[in-house]
């Protein structure tokens, strides 16, 4: 069935197509003028490109031959301390054999010659024997023994090879320590179509060449007709400077010898001061360039023509459609979304309006996902914002937890054994430990724990672990817990490995909607690499995609909708074990739902520290310490219990008013809170040793919201007591602060 044509709606069609085909003549004009500037342009620009590409190759052709020229100075200067012109010329040809053999292959041979130039030793000798050679009448060794200095000579036909190609030779006096006069000349010779500058001409364009000429305008090095020029005075080289015609990038184009145009490079040798050319054929150089402006010229022509047609076919078939379709676009601009083309033929308008159909459907889709994503961002940054509350309650959290805590242990000091208040007490500091347990916890969800490394005892960790995990599951999931009878230690920040596993049994409980069951298992692993504590977490769930696993620890990345995942909780588990050491990847073997593996360096079994007394705790010497703290409760409770420990101590509400204390005592620890109004504790204790000097500080807090200070404690820099603290763990941690200042 044939669709039926558009029809376009009522508008204004008289002069549409007249004005149209105008366009598409002025368009063609325009066209073709920017094609054939265009042309032109590339032209210039690509014989511009090889000019600046054959000064490259003149260059890298000089580089190359000092190189080799360097080479064999040093190796010359190597074989002077190695052979003895006074020795018999036999043992100078074992030692150059010697040295022969183990040089570069460039170098076709090593020799060693009298002040007269009769051969005293070689690495290879000549058909006829020893005699055959004698370089008095070479001009590099006359040059040699004039000037005393390495010399780069005149190519000459070999005498040791077969064949006899050229050889370029080098040529180093030997010098007599005392007197200071030459004794013996040390030369070496290498092959000059091994050279890399030689190899790499041959491999330009036919016709190329490499000419290197020395200060006087004879030829060294030619690879075109070399036996014919070689040691010949180059045509016209006196006069040559005159004549040459400059061309892009200090390259010339010359016809010299062969009457050949070539576009050349030079470059001057710094050793041996010769100037170098390399020369392509202009017909091969600038010939693909002008092919290539002619093919532009015709393709403009032809587009251009092709403009023309194309604008009077779309005169007559097009320019309704098009407008209809433009005043369509013109309404969803206009924020009309609902608006859709009528178009319907079959043809290419037809596929167009389809197209701008679909282009329409996918704005409004992506409209959606982008409400979708604010609201995803503004959900992250709810979660920041609670974190943040989290920590600000637990920090008060802590200063209330401080001041029952303090408060019960001097009350229970006071009390007798057999007191029965003894037990209520008892229970009291008890209720406040949990309630310090809870507290963490909480910093764990808000990411503000302190990172304070220490020796872990997994096992003991996941036992306390236990009541949070239990809730976080809920009552439809089974927490299993196979803990091994014996494990060394993990060394890493408790609350930090508390997150990893938080994490992970978060992501548990959304794979198991239905209930299921997580099973958490510690053992022991030997691997090449030493002793690993292995934790595994396991849970019965959906499962993940193997086309899913190498991404799952992307940050970000998540296969949860939007209103239940950022994609964070595995890259930061992630990042944790990789900081502490560890791996932990997914097991791809495990088929019904999904198995973590964390392995952690294994150190010692952590020993709990033996039960101690009130009379063991470590009492001071009358030590003067300034306590800083905005809480009244803490500050009583913590003065109270450092007083009865043996030290002297000064109060103060804020920063303030310690610094005027610092100002008018000494003291020997500054004990400070971390969170405080105005002036932070950080902050107090960085002003107080700008002023005084070096001290000793002890930071406490519920949390320390400081990173420079979080640092400082994660790298052991910062002493740190976290809230809230027991009459045992201050004086104790006092006590080893005093006494390290002493020793």
């Amino acid at each position: 069935m044939t669709t039926p044509p558009f029809t376009p709606p009522p508008v204004a069609r008289h002069g549409v197509g007249t004005r149209l085909r105008r366009v598409a003549m002025a368009v063609a004009l325009v066209f073709l003028a920017i094609a054939v500037a265009r042309a032109r342009e590339r032209m210039l620009a690509e014989q511009k490109r090889l000019g600046e590409r054959a000064q490259d190759n003149a260059a890298t052709a000089a580089r190359s031959l000092d190189a080799v020229a360097l080479q064999a100075h040093i190796l010359l200067e190597s074989v002077t301390s190695l052979v003895d012109p006074s020795a018999a010329p036999e043992r100078n040809d074992d030692v150059l054999q010697s040295v022969f053999r183990r040089v570069p292959t460039r170098f076709s041979n090593l020799y060693l010659v009298d002040t007269l130039g009769s051969n005293i030793g070689a690495g290879l000798l000549p058909a006829g024997g020893r005699g055959a050679i004698n370089l008095w009448k070479r001009q590099y060794f006359q040059s040699a023994l004039r000037s005393g200095a390495f010399t780069v000579g005149m190519p000459v036909k070999s005498m040791t090879i077969a064949g006899a190609p050229w050889v370029l030779p080098f040529i180093l006096p030997m010098k007599d320590a005392r007197s200071g006069r030459t004794i013996a000349l040390a030369g070496a010779s290498v092959v000059l179509d091994s050279l890399d500058a030689v190899r790499a001409t041959r491999r330009l364009p036919t016709g190329s060449v490499l000419t290197v000429l020395d200060s006087t305008g004879d030829v060294v090095i030619r690879t075109l007709d070399a036996d014919q020029w070689i040691g010949r005075q180059f045509p016209n080289y006196p006069a040559r400077s005159g004549r040459v015609e400059p061309l892009g990038s200090d390259t010339i184009v010359p016809s010299d010898i062969d009457r050949i145009d070539r576009l050349f490079g030079t470059e001057r040798m710094r050793v041996a001061n010769w100037q170098v050319y390399v020369g392509i054929p202009v017909t091969e150089v600038f010939g693909p360039s002008r092919r290539q402006f002619t093919q532009d010229l015709l393709l403009g022509l032809i587009i251009a023509v092709g403009i023309v047609g194309i604008g009077y076919w779309l005169t007559e078939r097009f320019v309704a459609p098009i407008a209809s379709l433009t005043l369509d676009a013109r309404a969803i601009s206009d924020g009309d979304m609902t608006r859709r083309s009528l178009i319907a033929t079959s043809d290419e308008v037809g596929t167009l309006a389809g197209a701008f159909n679909q282009m329409a459907d996918a704005i409004v889709e992506r409209n959606a996902q982008l409400a979708d994503s604010q609201e995803q961002l503004r959900q992250v940054q709810k979660l920041e914002a609670l974190g943040a509350f989290a920590g600000g309650i637990a920090h008060d959290f802590n200063n209330y937890l401080s001041s029952i805590m303090g408060h019960g242990e001097l009350a229970l000091e006071q009390l007798e054994a057999n007191d029965p208040a003894r037990l209520e007490v008892a229970s009291v500091l008890t209720s406040a430990q949990r309630a310090a347990d809870l507290t963490k916890q909480i910093l764990i969800f808000s990411r503000r724990q302190v990172v304070t490394p220490a020796h872990l005892d997994v096992n003991a960790t996941l036992r306390t672990m236990q009541r949070l995990l239990v809730r976080l599951l809920g009552e439809s999931i089974t927490l299993r817990s196979e803990l091994a009878a014996s494990l060394g230690s993990v060394y890493m920040d408790q609350g930090q490995l508390e997150q990893v596993l938080v994490n992970l049994a978060v992501n548990a409980r959304d794979a198991m909607h239905h209930g299921g069951r997580l099973t958490i298992r510690t053992s022991r692993r030997v691997l090449p690499n030493g002793p690993f504590v292995c934790i595994e977490v396991e849970d019965s769930g959906s499962g993940i995609a193997a086309e899913l696993q190498p991404r799952i620890f992307e940050p970000f990345f998540t296969t949860k909708d939007r209103a239940h995942g950022t994609g964070l909780g595995l890259s930061i588990a992630y990042s944790i074990v990789g900081n502490a050491g560890g791996t932990i990847a997914v097991d791809p073997a495990c088929t019904t739902g999904a198995r973590f593996i964390i392995l952690l360096p294994e150190g010692e079994p952590v020993v709990a520290p033996a039960l101690t007394g009130a009379l063991d705790v470590p009492q001071g010497n009358a030590e003067r310490i300034l306590l800083v703290d905005d809480d009244p409760g803490v500050s009583l409770v913590a003065e109270r219990l450092l007083r009865r420990g043996g030290y002297l101590v000064e109060s103060a509400s804020d920063a303030s008013r310690a610094l005027q204390q610092l100002e008018q005592a000494s003291f020997d620890l500054l004990i400070t809170d971390v969170v405080m109004p105005g002036m932070t504790g950080p902050q107090l204790a960085r002003e107080a040793v700008s002023r005084h000097g070096a001290m000793r500080v002890l930071f406490i807090s519920g949390y320390p919201d400081d990173d420079l200070l979080a640092y400082e404690i994660a790298t052991s820099q910062a002493e740190f007591l976290p809230k809230p603290f027991s009459r045992d763990s201050l004086l104790r941690k006092v006590r080893e602060m005093l006494d390290v200042r002493d020793g």
